[in-house]
């Protein structure tokens, strides 16, 4: 075909030099039958015939008598908890339990007092303190309240840095340098007003170097109130029994928490014990409901419950990724549960995905309303269903229809049919807090070349009271071996053992204690580390921190710390200590001291070798 290239240029001359507006249309569907969407909605095929045989194949034709649920009817009985044992259940329970604190069961169950006080919080203690005596002392004019500051600080003010915390704790000495004669000592001023509370926590009288002063009275009630902020800021160790400062719930042999408590409700007292509290989340799972034995003291009153009578619409239970159940809608991609991987023996995940995929549409939700910190039992729950009928929804442990019962979300176990299946806890627990970096820290892991485990301390508290990583230490003994003068020659140097870090500390295996005779069960009871200088003297290396001793007031020379030989796995534990800041339900602030262990990262391996023979440049 032949065009002519001068009307071919004269078309585009022309198209160019016309306007042009550029449009689009949108696409809408439209019906057929004038505006009605009746048989878009219906989703007919050409087939139906086809369409109800793969209906019947995919069994969607044998249809339950039953109906989905739309109200349900929830009867049971609340009531508060009572009693707070710390530790494992001993032979007098109700003597060593004490009434239920006002703080957040977390706070109770770990709270220990540090053997030195963290400079930080010393410091900000201090300050809070100059800002009560401004307030109180406002009115008597500025020339009072500065003579009475200049005696707090002058008495009471952080001292300077000296040399040896300069050497240990660079930073620490930076922060003295701030803090000294600027800011009242905390510590050193409550040391002062020992013996000077009444039990109100009120200041009965001054110290001597603060009698002397003028406003003696706002300055007694300045400091009454300081006392009583500062007793419920910082938060002691809850019990009836132990010593020291350490948590009274802590158990040592285990590296981890246990404790009881006992609630109320319609049918009588529920103890609640937990025995393995480890990660510092405390919630209903950590319990477990028995029957005995009760800890309420002698003549104590009964305590009020609260009647649940909870009627309420139901909805279906939804959760990112789950199937669509309507026609040409997508799932949730932020969930993907068919690229789940699962080995044969993979039981758990395979029920999740079955869960999930195929019965997650079964599920709804019916949430009820309980008191903050308080013990749950059921009596009955009553479902209406679309066809108006109730339906009295049994426990999950009751047989039915010839099938054994199941457990899920209880706090017993499936063979109980009694009334502490139907329990549930709601615990004082805080929503959220404020956690601080590791006060200390330390690594259990094995060390099978040597046939031994290892307590290593990463982090301690250093002469402040503030975290020192341990590798920042003065005075830390080189591992670097020198060989004599007279042995330049010689071919072999023998060695007794090989050099370690002052932070390794061994526990070595031991026949466990209470035990039957014969038994080949094992303890891992620590032993101090034995250096060997140049000189030829000998020296025991023992830890620095709490953690690798039996308590904070045992004499770290002669305690030996036991560890049951189960608690450190393949993978080994690290436990810390760490600083939590939260609030509680009336709005207080509170700061506790506690402990959490979680799994390690494998095993270890130190090089420690007895009886060597090397050439001198190995040593």
């Amino acid at each position: 075909m032949a065009y002519d290239m001068a009307k071919v240029v004269a078309l585009n001359h022309e198209l160019v030099l016309r306007a042009s507006i550029v449009t689009w249309s949108r696409l809408e569907p439209l019906g057929l039958t004038r505006g009605d969407l009746t048989p878009g909605l219906r989703a007919a095929v050409a087939d139906p015939l086809w369409f109800a045989a793969r209906q019947w194949q995919f069994g969607e034709l044998h249809a339950e008598d039953a109906g989905s649920p739309i109200t349900v009817a929830v009867d049971g009985t609340a009531g508060p908890m009572t009693r707070f044992h710390a530790g494992r259940l001993g032979p007098d329970p109700a003597g060593e339990s004490v009434d239920f604190p006002a703080i957040p069961l977390e706070t109770a169950v770990e709270a220990e007092t540090p053997a030195v006080l963290p400079e930080r919080i010393r410091a900000e203690a201090g300050q809070h303190l100059l800002r009560l005596v401004g307030g109180a002392l406002a009115a008597l004019g500025a020339p009072v309240t500065a003579q009475v500051r200049a005696a707090l600080l002058a008495s009471y003010a952080f001292a300077p840095a000296d040399a040896a915390l300069a050497g240990n704790d660079p930073e620490g000495a930076a922060r003295r340098g701030v803090l000294a004669g600027r800011v009242v000592d905390a510590a050193r001023l409550m040391a002062d007003l020992a013996g000077r509370v009444d039990g109100d926590g009120a200041i009965t009288d001054l110290p001597p170097a603060l009698a002397g002063l003028p406003a003696a009275d706002q300055l007694r009630d300045a400091l009454t109130a300081w006392n009583r902020w500062y007793a419920s800021y910082l938060a002691a160790p809850v019990g009836a029994g132990g010593g020291g400062s350490a948590p009274f719930s802590w158990d040592p042999y285990r590296q981890e928490y246990s404790f009881a408590v006992q609630g109320r409700t319609g049918s009588g007292d529920v103890l609640l014990t937990a025995e393995e509290y480890t990660d510092g989340r405390l919630d209903w799972y950590d319990f477990a409901a028995t029957a005995g034995p009760s800890l309420a003291a002698a003549g104590a009153a009964d305590p009020a419950t609260t009647t649940i009578a909870e009627r309420q619409l139901v909805s279906p239970v939804r959760f990112p990724g789950m199937p669509a159940d309507r026609l040409f809608e997508f799932e949730d991609t932020r969930v993907y549960l068919g690229r789940l991987n699962a080995g044969p023996h993979d039981i758990a995940r395979l029920g999740l995905v079955e869960f999930a995929l195929a019965y997650g549409n079964d599920w709804f939700l019916a949430p009820v309303d309980l008191p903050y910190g308080s013990v749950c039992e059921v009596s009955s729950v009553a479902v209406r269903d679309t066809f108006g009928e109730e339906i009295t929804v049994p426990r999950a442990t009751q047989p039915y229809a010839g099938r054994p019962g199941w457990c899920m979300y209880h706090l017993t176990g499936a063979e109980d049919a009694g009334r502490l299946s139907d329990v549930f806890v709601l615990p004082p627990t805080v929503a959220g807090r404020l956690e601080s970096e590791p006060v200390e820290e330390v690594v259990f892991f094995r060390d099978e070349q040597a046939d031994i485990v290892w307590g290593v301390e990463r982090v301690v508290p250093g002469e402040t009271g503030e975290p020192v990583p341990w590798h920042r230490l003065a005075a830390q003994v080189s591992l670097r071996q020198s060989v004599p003068d007279d042995l330049d020659d010689a071919k072999l140097v023998y060695r007794l053992m090989s050099p370690l870090p002052e932070n390794w500390i061994p526990f070595v295996a031991v026949p466990a204690k209470n035990r039957p005779a014969g038994s080949l069960a094992t303890d891992l009871q620590r032993q101090p580390l034995i250096r060997f200088a140049q000189d030829g003297t000998v020296s025991l290396v023992h830890p620095r921190g709490t953690v690798l001793r039996t308590s904070d007031t045992a004499d770290v020379t002669t305690d030996r710390l036991r560890i049951a030989e189960e608690e450190v796995p393949r993978d080994g534990i690290v436990v810390r200590r760490t600083f939590q800041l939260a609030r509680t339900v009336d709005g207080r602030s509170v700061l506790w001291l506690g402990r959490s262990k979680t799994t390690g990262t494998g095993e270890g391996f130190s090089g420690l070798r007895f009886d060597t023979a090397l050439p001198p440049r190995g040593v």
